[in-house]
């Protein structure tokens, strides 16, 4: 495929991608579950290793009166999992964290009642596992290192911190590739001093939307359009970062 084919692919998928999103967010469902998810936090990864030491199996974790509102109830007997939440003070007029504090927080599996929306973003199946190493060996290639760890909670399947990408370590190796693309995408894209200067639905449109991209021209499923729902995407925001997009996308597929 050449440079202009290439870049025709690239601006094709995306305006799929696009309208698959655009056709996701007009749900009915979508607006549900985006009402019940604003409950659960994101947990740092120090409290995503609290909660996997005192629960290994936890997968959707909130506190007593957030699972209360969303019409689910602790069982009887259940034991608290103990994590630190920030203390938020105003500080010369800016709020700034100031302290934690240990909170308690129990998983689903702990509770019982109303059962919870789930939009679909996991993909299954072990078919692109020589692509997940030819994405390794790209990570290596550009001197990132990489890492599998036990991760999973509130929906965090891998993330990037610059030179340093960490997938989690379950799910199948389909998922693992379209988190990678994914992460590989934020590590081209958002490290520089013009990257860093964006905001981070920018940043997730421009890391999900390259994955799309690549996983789509190499036969793999993805669920791109629900992760971009979430991150309020829609047809103009989704095409407003072609060339991002383009740029990641080409380095990539050239590699593998």
């Amino acid at each position: 495929m050449n440079p202009a084919q290439l870049n025709t692919m690239v601006e094709a998928k995306l305006k799929e991608l696009a309208q698959e999103t655009d056709n996701v967010k007009k749900s009915e469902f979508f607006q549900n579950y985006l009402d019940t998810m604003s409950k659960f936090w994101k947990y740092s990864w120090h409290n995503q290793m609290l909660i996997h030491c005192a629960l290994p199996a936890a997968t959707r974790v909130a506190g007593f009166k957030a699972w209360n509102s969303l019409g689910r109830y602790v069982k009887k007997g259940e034991k608290s999992i103990r994590i630190l939440a920030p203390v938020v003070k105003d500080v010369d007029g800016q709020e700034e964290v100031v302290n934690y504090m240990p909170v308690s927080v129990f998983d689903v599996s702990q509770t019982e009642g109303k059962e919870l929306p789930d939009i679909d973003i996991e993909v299954t199946g072990n078919d692109a596992e020589q692509l997940y190493e030819k994405l390794v060996w790209f990570c290596r290639s550009k001197g990132i290192s990489f890492d599998l760890q036990k991760l999973g909670v509130n929906g965090l399947y891998g993330y990037s911190t610059g030179g340093k990408i960490v997938l989690a370590e379950d799910g199948s190796y389909n998922m693992k590739v379209n988190t990678l693309v994914h992460e590989i995408a934020h590590e081209l894209l958002h490290y520089s001093e013009d990257g860093k200067k964006l905001s981070r639905n920018q940043k997730e449109i421009q890391a999900e939307a390259t994955a799309y991209v690549v996983c789509k021209h190499l036969g793999l499923e993805t669920k791109s359009f629900n992760y971009l729902a979430l991150y309020d995407a829609d047809y103009k925001k989704i095409m407003g970062n072609l060339s991002a997009v383009s740029v990641a996308a080409k380095e990539v597929i050239g590699f593998v």
